[in-house]
């Protein structure tokens, strides 16, 4: 062989050589760039898509964005979907507790309005102002202004026993006489 055959063959080789160290090289970048891959934020995959060299690589990606983009775009329309149903149900349970304070504050006056001697109450309860802060000095001026609503406390004087219309008993009738008079029977 000649030298020239002989440089041109070991041109060949060193190219050959230095091929097969770069798809080498190749290679250890992408095992390198998938483990690191992992480790990437959002944005730093979006620069490595668009500088990325490889059209394949890049389909590749796009697709799976798209999967993971259309994933997304489902589970917002659920998580939607169920806000606007608890919404809907926090309304329906802010009303029944508004009702259900409503009836309270008015129970709460209807019974001392009772206390106070009212003979309509359930008529009265509505005077009553929703703002009203004391609601003893409410009614003991709306007693004083309207007495024909409120009926005369009765006062017991002495005892409630009532004796026995029969005088001829034995001390142990009497005795559960005066235990049924106190018991009320």
């Amino acid at each position: 062989m000649s030298g020239t055959q002989d440089a041109s063959l070991a041109v060949n080789d060193t190219s050959k050589d230095l091929q097969s160290e770069q798809s080498g090289v190749a290679q250890k970048q992408e095992d390198i760039e998938e483990v690191t891959e992992e480790k990437l934020s959002p944005s730093q995959k979006m620069d490595k898509l668009i500088r990325g060299n490889s059209s394949n690589y890049l389909k590749k990606e796009i697709e799976k964005l798209r999967k993971e983009a259309a994933k997304y775009r489902s589970i917002s329309k659920i998580e939607a979907a169920q806000k606007l149903e608890l919404q809907k149900m926090s309304e329906e349970i802010k009303k029944e507790l508004d009702s259900l304070k409503e009836s309270n504050r008015n129970l709460k006056i209807m019974r001392a309005l009772d206390k106070a001697g009212c003979i309509k109450s359930d008529l009265v309860s509505k005077e009553v102002p929703i703002d009203c802060e004391n609601l003893e000095e409410f009614i003991e001026r709306y007693k004083e202004d309207n007495k024909f609503l409120f009926s005369a406390q009765k006062k017991n004087v002495g005892s409630t026993f009532k004796a026995s219309g029969v005088k001829n008993l034995t001390p142990s009738q009497q005795m559960d006489a005066y235990i049924r008079a106190a018991l009320g029977r």
